[in-house]
This record gives structure tokens, sequence and C-alpha cells, in this order.
């Protein structure tokens, strides 16, 4: 029976484990390299809402109006399924408003934005801030997790409106002023006049 000398199956032995050993050595290599590689895209396919408010005044007068815009716009990497906003403003004798503050969307798409204005008129004097507005929203139709986005607060400034001269309080005043001058005239009159009198020779 053919018999395989002693050193060629040590050196068959060395080869066999070399390999071996490249063959871990590149396999636990793989593996941590793809743990955080994984970790990083599933963080990645998750929606992110960011929404901005913004008004085309912040200082007005009692009983004027401005506007507010709202942004809403899908910063992540995934669709945003069952988008609502809510915006709740001051007291209603505070601000009147014109438009919905309330609006829902089926879904927002990643980079999509969304865009709407309302109307405020201000019906009080002071200073106040328009508090943030919320943004609901979830990872797919079926999540039961409902994610929350904040939006900015903005202070508005209501002034009173700088009152105009009317004619009837321009009349006034022209009545008032030739009243005083009538009333110099005689006074003048009466009490210089006499002493010019007495001067002469």
């Amino acid at each position: 029976m053919w018999a395989v000398p002693k050193r060629s199956q040590l050196a068959r032995k060395i080869i066999i484990s070399f390999v071996f050993a490249i063959l871990c050595f590149n396999f636990l290599s793989v593996q941590v390299q793809a743990s955080p590689s994984k970790t990083i895209n599933v963080s990645n396919t998750y929606p992110s809402i960011f929404v901005t408010k913004v008004v085309d005044l912040t200082e007005v007068t009692l009983n004027d109006s401005f506007v507010v815009t709202i942004t809403i716009r899908n910063i992540g990497n995934s669709t945003a399924y069952n988008v609502t906003f809510i915006d709740t403003l001051n007291a209603p004798w505070v601000f009147d408003v014109v438009g919905l503050t309330k609006i829902s969307y089926s879904w927002i798409e990643p980079n999509q934005t969304r865009i709407f204005s309302y109307i405020v008129t201000a019906l009080s004097l002071g200073e106040f801030q328009l508090h943030s507005a919320r943004v609901y929203y979830r990872i797919s139709d079926l999540a039961d997790t409902e994610f929350l986005a904040f939006s900015n607060s903005l202070d508005i400034a209501v002034t009173k409106a700088e009152e105009d001269l009317s004619l009837a309080d321009l009349n006034s005043a022209i009545t008032f002023l030739l009243i005083l001058f009538i009333l110099n005239t005689i006074l003048t009159l009466r009490f210089v006049a006499p002493k010019l009198n007495r001067k002469k020779p």
C-alpha cells in the first residue's frame, strides 16, 4: 500500500490550517463591516417631517390682517403616512382666522413639500406669541406608533393706529383758533389803545 511521506502530510496540514485561518478572518471582517452598514440603512428608511411657520408682518395695527404661511417637508427617505397638521392660535377675541388651521394628507413622499396659508386679523392690542404648530404622522398605514413634529413659534405686536384728523376735527381747531384771535384783538383794543391815546399831546 502506497504511503504519503510524513513531510508531505505536514505541509498539507500547514496549508489547510493557513487556508482555514484566512477564511475565518475574512468571515469575521465581513460580519464586523456589515453590522454598522445594516443599522444605518434601517435608520435611514424612516420619514422625517420638518415644519416652518412664517408671517408677512410681525407688527400690525389693530383690526389689520397678516398672512401665516406653513411649509411641511418630508426630509426623510421614506413616505410619511396619515399626516395631520394642527395649529392652535390664541383666543378668538385676540385673533380672527380665515382659512384652515387643521389639514390632513394621506401621505407625503420623501423630499415632497406641502405649502398653505391662512389670514389672521388682530382684534386686541398687545404683544402675542403664535405658538408652535404640530404635525402628526406615521411610518406606514398599518403602524400604531405616531410621530410628532413641531414648527417654530412667532411673536406678533399689535399696535394702535395713528388717528388722522377728520374734517370735523379740523373745523373745530380752526374755530378755536379764530375765537382766540378775536379775543386777543378785543383785549388789545381795550387795554392798549387807551394808553396810546393818553400819550398824544
